[in-house]
């Protein structure tokens, strides 16, 4: 079992049991696996807001910072 407050043990344990699954974990590149994956499809599904929605989001377009980041053009900064 994992004791509080003894952190050497639970290293211990944590190690023991690391050793145990390793061969069994399969680890793999990006770069090996992508070129294994069938191409990528995006769909766009519009739909309507609920009315909670709306209000949140006409709460953060009415903000003065994220009217002055989209005059800006910074999109990633309002994220």
């Amino acid at each position: 079992n994992i004791i509080e407050g003894n952190a050497r043990r639970n290293d211990d344990l944590i190690n023991r049991l690391h050793g145990i699954i390793r061969p069994f974990v399969l680890r793999r590149l990006k770069k090996d696996v992508e070129t294994q994956l069938p191409g990528k499809f995006e769909h766009i599904v519009k739909c309507q807001l609920s009315r909670r929605q709306m209000f949140l989001y006409e709460e953060f377009m009415a903000r003065s910072s994220t009217r002055k980041a989209m005059h800006g053009g910074n999109f990633m900064g309002m994220m």
